[in-house]
């Protein structure tokens, strides 16, 4: 059975034998900038946030993208991907860092993209 907001359970994931995985997302700390990135998230459609004791979980179909204005607005002073890496225990998904964002994507050629 799906999440209550249509995501694949672990077990669904694992049974689907096409063999591919589209969610993409990020692990971070419950700190100042993880709180905020995770407010920022929440607020978008199609983003789940799981909130854990020590972390959280942050992820979306195909692609998710946090953008750093938004986060800084959240937080009441400026971030970039440095300090928002920083924070992150893991990814997974293609993960792209821009001046305004860091990105991550299911489809290779789609990061790709964005990095050319």
């Amino acid at each position: 059975m799906s999440s209550d907001q249509g995501f694949p359970t672990a077990e669904e994931a694992a049974a689907d034998d096409s063999g591919a995985y589209d969610y993409v997302g990020i692990v971070m700390s419950r700190s100042e900038e993880g709180d905020a990135v995770a407010a920022v998230m929440r607020r978008r459609p199609g983003v789940e946030v799981i909130a854990q004791p020590a972390f959280w979980d942050v992820r979306a179909k195909d692609r998710l993208v946090i953008e750093f204005d938004e986060v800084s607005e959240e937080l009441g002073f400026e971030i970039d991907g440095y300090a928002i890496q920083h924070e992150m225990s893991t990814h997974y998904g293609r993960l792209v860092a821009t001046d305004d964002a860091l990105m991550l994507f299911s489809d290779p050629m789609e990061a790709m993209e964005h990095l050319m």
